[in-house]
């Protein structure tokens, strides 16, 4: 179930524009499982569905909700391919935050362009990413992250940096992978190229980026 609201409202503006199906101006749509529990709510300052089902959404700020966690997910632009959800191509500033519920331990991410697969909880870039824990800083080149497992692989060009009272130490390799149930931090030193090539790939696909 998905119910959608906003404070204005201009469908079918085919005499303007046979390109836009309808528009929706500080708009909020919620969706529900089966329970009728929120699974997930998206609130914009614009929606723009056009005669394609391609919905483009500004200003998105889209709140995950899970048993044991929360997350929510900011950027200045959004594309939605298929207008159903499936996934998401945020663009710009995009900011991403998950909290536990239990002790309020959360991390924050930070990057210039992210796919968003709805149904699996999972993002992907290819670009460069910032993660910040509550006693470090990690920065890279590409990532995925699970958020319904909890593990966020940066695909090359890791560096952590570890906060310890008043002294810090780095930690470097070609990737690392972050365990958010143990707080674990795992370094390889092969980087994830393979995939990170199938991510930009799709991002260069959807953002026209050369």
């Amino acid at each position: 179930m998905c119910l959608l609201s906003s404070t204005t409202v201009f469908g079918n503006s085919s005499e303007s524009n046979i390109l836009i199906k309808n528009q929706l101006y500080n708009f909020s749509t919620i969706k529900n499982n089966k329970d009728m529990a929120i699974d997930w709510e998206l609130k914009g300052s614009m929606l723009t569905k056009y005669s394609n089902n391609i919905t483009l959404i500004e200003k998105p700020f889209l709140n995950i909700y899970k048993t044991t966690s929360t997350v929510d997910i900011k950027s200045d632009t959004a594309i939605d391919p298929s207008g159903n959800m499936e996934e998401i191509y945020l663009k710009n500033n995009v900011f991403i935050n998950r909290e536990y519920l239990q002790d309020g331990i959360s991390m924050k991410m930070y990057t210039s362009y992210a796919i968003f697969y709805v149904s699996k909880n999972l993002f992907e870039t290819d670009r460069d990413v910032t993660i910040i824990t509550s006693d470090s800083t990690t920065t890279g080149s590409g990532l995925s992250a699970n958020m319904d497992t909890g593990i966020i692989r940066i695909l090359s060009n890791a560096k952590r940096i570890i906060r310890d009272n008043d002294k810090s130490r780095i930690i470097e390799g070609n990737q690392m992978i972050y365990d958010a149930n143990k707080e674990k931090w795992t370094v390889k030193d092969i980087a994830a190229n393979d995939l990170k090539k199938i991510i930009t790939k799709k991002v260069t696909t959807t953002f026209y980026i050369k």
